[in-house]
């Protein structure tokens, strides 16, 4: 073969192989969780880390992920999944916080105590039980068509109870108001209107996880939530 024709060919293929080897990578923090959640033998959060893994690195025109974005679990000595998961939401691409959030509540145990607020967290802590106060306000009215709202409403009052406390030394508590209009597309005698209550008041929580600005105040959110 003439070498002109033989270097022709040869620099095509060398350079697909570089864009290939050169493509997206999995991104560490998600791939470090995911670690974990193998050590641990969490099989559906590692699922889950995994498919976020590909849906970051995208997929060619035939829908396949990039050989570059292939992740293989490492093996890594376990730690507290819990801190662990916490400690990451800060880490992660912004489009996968809230999955690393609901993680987290998911992994929390124990009670949430007292801690000092940074303004911003008693910001979101008053926040928070203002929600209550509402999701409260909107599973009583509930409570004239449905059944089972009372095991709900203990549980809020929970919530309450501990946003009150770690409040309390702001000096700057809220109030429950005689009544709130409840941001829910649903009137309380339909049959979806609990489970649409249920679930603002889950993104509440959520949301407040995902954003909260340092560790501690994350874990003592999730705990609660």
């Amino acid at each position: 073969m003439n070498r002109r024709l033989l270097a022709f060919v040869l620099v095509p293929l060398l350079a697909s192989c570089s864009v290939e080897m050169l493509g997206p990578r999995p991104n560490a923090e998600l791939s470090a969780l995911a670690d974990q959640a193998h050590a641990s033998g969490r099989d559906a959060d590692a699922a889950e880390l995994e498919a976020e893994i590909a849906r970051l690195c995208g997929t060619h025109e035939d829908g396949t992920t990039p050989t570059s974005c292939d992740y293989t679990p490492s093996p890594v000595e376990e730690q507290d999944a819990f801190e662990v998961t916490v400690a990451a939401v800060d880490d992660v691409p912004d489009g996968s916080r809230d999955l690393i959030a609901r993680q987290a509540v998911a992994l929390a145990s124990g009670e949430s105590g007292g801690m000092e607020l940074s303004e911003a967290a008693a910001a979101q802590a008053r926040e928070l039980l203002q929600g209550e106060y509402s999701h409260v306000y909107g599973l009583e009215v509930a409570q004239a068509f449905h059944s089972g709202t009372a095991p709900l409403i203990d549980a809020a009052d929970l919530r309450i109870a501990a946003l009150q406390n770690v409040l309390d030394p702001t000096g700057d508590v809220p109030v429950a108001a005689p009544g709130y209009e409840v941001a829910v597309d649903a009137q309380p005698s339909d049959e979806g209107f609990i489970d649409a209550l249920l679930a603002e008041r889950d993104a509440a929580w959520l949301r407040a996880v995902a954003e909260a600005g340092d560790d501690g105040w994350r874990a003592w959110l999730a705990r609660l939530a």
